[in-house]
């Protein structure tokens, strides 16, 4: 009897001694094992929804690392309390038909800040007859000062002028051309007065108009501008207001 009882003890040591060898399997409480089922699910959707996202792929099928964006920063000269003096060369339209006038002109303006500068402009000009003024004048010759309606012909020809201008600058703007260079360019409005002299004497003008600058280097720039003048000549029959475009194009030079 006691060897069967010390027997069954033996059998039971060793098969607790087994067990504790080969490992039990620890159990996950529910909660635990619940948290993190439903991680693994929400990663295993998020990934099934990003393939399937038609909008997501069409971004990223859109982007194309062999192509190249150059970013520009900052403007390539600063203005601010900065002087520029310039010279321009132009032509005059409308006004009177019977002459073809040209300017040779310079400006200096003074640049407050990148928006504003004050200007001076000084043109000379150069005129000389029209067909049509030519044709009215050789008639006028022999018929006592008179065209062929029985007018007088008369012309009072400029011969320079000078005025103060307001420079403002709303738009500044810049250009990749071909991969090859960055063009900067100012877009700007400007408005002013002054005096022209014409062969009757001095007169007040006033002009208003824009136009753009094209910075070539930090010291150069290139510009086209488009002004409306106005002003009143004299003839033999009382003042007559001079309403014209004029259209120069010139070079800058900021000191």
């Amino acid at each position: 009897m006691k060897a069967l009882t010390k027997i069954a003890l033996l059998s039971a040591l060793a098969i607790t001694v087994s067990g504790n060898a080969f490992g039990e399997q620890k159990k996950i409480p529910k909660k635990s094992a619940t948290i993190s089922n439903a991680k693994t699910t929400s990663l295993a959707k998020d990934l099934d929804s990003l393939g399937g996202n038609e909008a997501l792929l069409g971004m990223a099928d859109s982007l194309n690392p062999e192509i190249k964006s150059r970013i520009v920063q900052k403007r390539l000269v600063e203005r601010r309390n900065r002087l520029e003096v310039g010279i321009n060369y132009g032509g005059i339209a409308g006004g009177t038909t019977y002459l073809q006038t040209q300017s040779l002109g310079a400006n200096l303006d003074f640049h407050i800040t990148p928006r504003w500068a004050l200007g001076l402009r000084y043109s000379d000009f150069n005129s000389r007859l029209t067909p049509e003024g030519t044709r009215v004048f050789e008639e006028a010759r022999t018929n006592n000062g008179l065209n062929a309606s029985g007018g007088y012909v008369d012309i009072d020809t400029p011969l320079n002028s000078t005025m103060g201008v307001l420079n403002w600058f709303p738009m500044y703007g810049k250009i990749n051309a071909f991969e090859a260079a960055v063009i900067q360019f100012d877009l700007y409005l400007l408005l002013g007065g002054g005096q022209i002299n014409l062969e009757s004497g001095p007169a007040s003008i006033v002009t208003a108009g824009g136009g753009i600058g094209v910075w070539l280097t930090q010291h150069l720039t290139a510009r086209a501008e488009v002004r409306y003048q106005s002003y009143k000549d004299q003839i033999k029959t009382g003042p007559r207001d001079i309403d014209s475009v004029v259209g120069t194009l010139g070079l800058g030079w900021i000191l």
